[in-house]
């Protein structure tokens, strides 16, 4: 039964911006929103169409800091002249809870790897779900006891490989909220009964989710949140003993650390990762020795990082896909290639072993596929600016422009930023007149079109 009490109201108020109107849905959201961030010093992201549920009656009783809100914006002293009544258990009415999955967080707490309600809170901090604080209560009272199954994780490892994939080929700008509303439900399931026998299964996929989730928030500079799931998921990945999910959680947190500068941080958790080198395969061992490369590289402590490239091709070369998990694929010689590159590019710039960075980085971006059109962006936009640095700007301007085609679907800040590093080198050659229109199209890169 919709709630007529509750439009009633809304629209005996007149419109702030629309004179003779009444207020809309969206005004009185941000007028709730507004008013518990003045009360409380919280913030919350009350919309339109959840107050569309409200007034259809799909929603009942809202979470108290939204009723308090809207008492006071409407001017009503009790929740039920607005027409919102306690139901049994807290029962919504119609198909909700793919909406709540995004909006809500239970007040619980989780025992184990993780505290559920501080992880969550970190996600609104972001901003990335819709509404996690005010609809607490309603997902207490919604969610039925149950057990986790094969299911559950099944579904885990899919949402995990999907965003993984996402992230390759189009970036990790635009898909927030879909991510958001995944690693609620992972989370939830941490706090679900669980058979023993799936316990370890359940904190990889979740930890796996974590790391997918971790990876797009770094790659949208969203990055003190990826710091914390990042850890998030290597607790995970502790918890349930799995060595292999540790190698890459730490991988991660590796190279976010030296991207946001803290590289002794960076060289810490990558040789955290090296810790117990027998329990990794080689193309595990290899991924982590280019982690360690790319630390010494910023540092520009040339010893150091040589030898952390050839522990890295050593490994390398004792590869075999087979013996590795599903999460390993990308890497492979391009990718390799890449990193290592990458970790060189940071000497060459200072004219050390330009020849051997700018082949690693021909070979990346000779060698990776569309589907890490990611990855080959970075490759080329790196060859790009030491092309500009140390070589003929034609030639870097030719290899600019193709990484700019390939990161035209990409929107990412990491890819962004990495196209920018060619703007200092190229402004020594601004009287070349293909250099000019590059210049232009670079600021595009990453952003929406």
């Amino acid at each position: 039964m919709a709630n007529g009490h509750l439009r009633r109201r809304r629209e005996a108020i007149m419109s702030p911006s629309r004179s003779g109107l009444p207020m809309t849905r969206a005004e009185l959201a941000a007028a709730v929103n507004q008013y518990v961030w003045k009360t409380t010093g919280m913030h919350c992201h009350l919309d339109a169409d959840t107050l569309a549920r409200y007034e259809r009656g799909q929603i009942r009783w809202p979470g108290a800091t939204y009723r308090d809100g809207l008492r006071a914006v409407l001017g009503v002293e009790t929740d039920a002249d607005l027409g919102f009544f306690p139901t049994r258990r807290g029962k919504t009415v119609g198909p909700t809870s793919q909406a709540l999955a995004r909006q809500t967080v239970a007040s619980d707490e989780l025992t184990d790897p993780v505290n559920r309600r501080q992880f969550l809170q970190t996600l609104t901090a972001a901003g990335m779900s819709a509404s996690l604080d005010g609809f607490a209560r309603e997902l207490d009272l919604l969610t039925p006891a149950r057990v986790v199954t094969e299911a559950d994780i099944a579904r885990l490892r899919s949402a995990g490989e999907f965003f993984t994939s996402w992230a390759h080929v189009h970036g990790g700008q635009e898909i927030g909220q879909a991510v958001s509303a995944e690693m609620s439900r992972a989370v939830d399931l941490l706090n679900t009964s669980c058979p023993p026998r799936l316990k370890p299964k359940l904190l990889t996929a979740v930890g796996q989710l974590g790391v997918a989730t971790g990876s797009l928030l770094f790659d949208a500079h969203q990055h003190p949140l990826s710091e914390r799931i990042l850890a998030f998921a290597t607790a995970c990945a502790e918890e349930g003993n799995d060595w292999k999910l540790r190698a890459k959680a730490l991988s991660w947190r590796a190279r976010q650390a030296v991207w946001v500068g803290d590289v002794d941080g960076g060289l810490t958790f990558a040789q955290l990762g090296l810790v117990r080198p027998d329990r990794l395969t080689p193309t595990e061992r290899a991924m982590l020795h280019t982690a360690v490369a790319r630390a010494h590289g910023r540092l520009g402590d040339i010893p150091a990082t040589l030898r952390a490239i050839g522990d890295a091709d050593d490994a390398f070369a004792e590869a075999d896909p087979a013996n590795d998990v599903p999460w390993m694929a990308y890497y492979d010689h391009a990718q390799h290639s890449g990193d290592t590159g990458h970790a060189l590019y940071e000497l060459a710039v200072h004219g050390v072993h330009i020849d051997e960075a700018s082949g690693r980085l021909a070979t990346a971006v000779a060698n990776h596929p569309d589907i890490y059109i990611r990855s080959r962006s970075f490759s080329g936009f790196k060859l790009a600016a030491l092309t500009m640095h140390s070589g003929d700007p034609h030639e870097a301007v030719q290899v600019a422009q193709n990484a700019v085609r390939d990161a035209a679907g990409v929107r990412s800040q990491r890819v962004r930023r990495t196209a920018l590093e060619i703007v200092a080198p190229a402004g020594r050659h601004r009287t070349n007149e293909s250099v000019a229109p590059l210049l232009a199209d670079l600021r595009t890169v990453g952003t929406a079109a």
